[in-house]
C-alpha cells in the first residue's frame, strides 16, 4: 500500500501567507461589522459536544482551541488585544447547534467560530452563519454536503468524499473482497458509506451486507454482526466513531468473528479508541492527518505544548482543531485594527497556512490533504504501508 505521508516537511516554522489581505475588503456584514477596537478583548465562539457520548472528543477539541488561543495571547494577542473563547455545548444535537449559531450571530462581540464535531450539527448551523456573514471553521465535520455550502464555512479536515474513497482503496490494497459495512445513521455515517460503496464497486469489491446504527443509542450490535458473518464478509468497514467501534470489536469476538478485521474512517482515529478498547482494537486500520511520530519541529512543538498543558498526547482531532483556530487567528491578525466579520472572512478565504496537519488552503471551503494510513499495533497508532 502506498504510504500517504502529509506534507509536513514544508518548514520548521509555521508558514502563513494571507493573500489579498483584509484592507481591500469592500463592505461589512450586517452583524458584527464594526471595529473591534472599542474593547480590550476579541471573542471567538466554539460549539462542540461537551456532554454525552462524544464528550471526550468534544473536550479534546476545545482543549486544542484553548491552547492555540493561549499561545496567541502569550505572543501579544491580536494586534495587542487578548482573545477569549465563548464555549457552548451542542450536545451532538442539530437543534442545539442551530440555537447556538443564532446566539453567536446575534452577539456582536463574536468575530468567528470554531465549530461542529458532527456533520449534522454543521449542516444545521451553516445557513445561520451564512445569512449573517459570520465565519465558521470546522476541524471535524466531513459531510460532502458541506462542500461549497457557504462562503462563510471552511474546514481543516477533508470531505468524506475523499475519506470514503481512501478507505475503499485501503480495503482493496489489503486484499479484502467482501465487505460488511456498519454505518452511523446520520449525515456523517451515510455520506461516508455512500462514497465507500461507490469506490468499492469501482475496485470490483462486493458490499456483502450494510446495516446502520444510532449514535449514542445502539449498544447491541449482535444482529448486525451476525448478518455480516452470514454474508461471508472478510472485513468490516465502520462509518462511525470510536465508542461504537469498541462495542463492535468486543461483540464480534463473542460471536467468534475475531479473525474478521475492522477498517474505519477518520472518525475512529482518536486516543479513546485505544484507551477504551485495549487489546480488542489491536489491528484496526484507519486514516488521519496527524501522527505524534512526525519529527517535524512544528509538530513536535505542538505535541510538547499540548502535553505540558493537558498531560496527554494530542490526537488527530486535536491537531485539526489547533490548525483551525490558528487559521482564524492569523486571518484576524492580518486585518490590523480594522477588524470586522466580513474582512476576517475575506482573509480566511485567501489564506494559505501550513500547520501541524499540513497545508490549509481553501477551495469551496475545503482543504486537500494527503492522509496517513494507520494501524493499531501494540497499543499505538502506527503508520503502515
Amino acid at each position: 500500500m502506498k504510504k500517504r505521508f502529509l506534507a509536513f516537511v514544508m518548514s520548521a516554522a509555521l508558514m502563513v501567507s494571507v493573500l489579498g489581505g483584509c484592507s481591500n475588503s469592500s463592505g461589512d456584514s450586517n452583524t458584527g461589522s464594526g471595529s473591534a477596537s472599542g474593547g480590550d478583548t476579541i471573542r471567538i465562539g466554539t460549539s462542540f459536544p461537551l456532554t454525552g457520548t462524544l464528550a471526550d472528543d468534544g473536550n479534546l477539541l476545545l482543549d486544542a482551541v484553548q491552547l492555540a488561543v493561549d499561545q496567541c495571547n502569550e505572543a501579544g494577542g491580536i494586534n495587542g488585544k487578548q482573545v477569549e473563547i465563548a464555549s457552548e455545548d451542542d450536545e451532538s444535537s442539530p437543534t442545539s447547534a442551530a440555537a447556538i449559531a443564532n446566539k453567536f450571530v446575534a452577539d456582536d462581540s463574536i468575530y468567528g467560530v470554531i465549530t461542529s464535531y458532527n456533520s449534522s450539527c454543521a449542516l444545521a448551523q451553516v445557513p445561520v452563519f451564512d445569512k449573517s456573514g459570520l465565519t465558521a471553521i470546522s476541524p471535524v465535520a466531513t459531510s460532502p454536503d458541506l462542500t461549497g455550502s457557504s462562503d462563510y464555512f471552511f474546514r481543516t479536515c477533508v470531505s468524506d468524499a475523499y475519506v470514503g474513497t481512501l478507505c475503499a482503496n485501503m480495503c482493496s490494497d489489503l486484499g479484502y473482497k467482501n465487505i460488511g459495512v456498519l454505518y452511523e445513521n446520520d449525515d456523517y455515517g451515510y455520506g461516508l458509506y455512500s462514497q465507500f460503496e461507490e469506490q468499492a464497486k469501482a475496485n470490483s469489491m462486493e458490499i456483502g451486507y450494510a446495516g446502520n446504527f444510532v449514535l449514542g443509542e445502539t449498544k447491541d450490535f449482535n444482529s448486525l454482526l451476525t448478518s455480516v458473518k452470514n454474508a461471508g464478509c472478510d472485513a468490516i468497514f465502520i462509518a462511525g466513531f470510536n465508542t461504537e467501534t469498541v462495542l463492535i470489536a468486543n461483540q464480534k469476538e463473542a460471536l467468534g468473528m475475531g479473525d474478521i478485521p475492522i477498517v474505519g474512517g477518520d472518525g475512529i482515529y482518536s486516543p479513546e479508541l485505544i484507551s477504551e478498547g485495549g487489546d480488542l482494537v489491536e489491528g484496526i486500520y484507519t486514516l488521519g492527518a496527524f501522527t505524534e511520530n512526525n519529527e517535524d519541529e512544528v509538530v513536535q512543538n505542538f505535541i510538547s505544548a499540548y502535553q505540558e498543558a493537558y498531560g496527554s498526547v494530542p490526537g488527530n482531532w486535536a491537531a485539526l482543531a489547533y490548525d483551525a483556530t490558528n487559521v482564524l487567528l492569523e486571518a484576524m491578525k492580518s486585518c490590523g485594527d480594522d477588524l470586522s466579520r466580513e474582512k476576517i472572512n475575506e482573509a480566511v478565504t485567501n489564506i494559505d497556512y501550513v500547520g501541524v496537519t499540513g497545508e490549509n488552503k481553501f477551495v469551496d471551503g475545503d482543504v486537500e490533504k494527503e492522509y496517513l494510513t494507520l494501524q493499531v499495533q501494540n497499543g499505538e497508532f502506527v503508520v503502515v504501508e
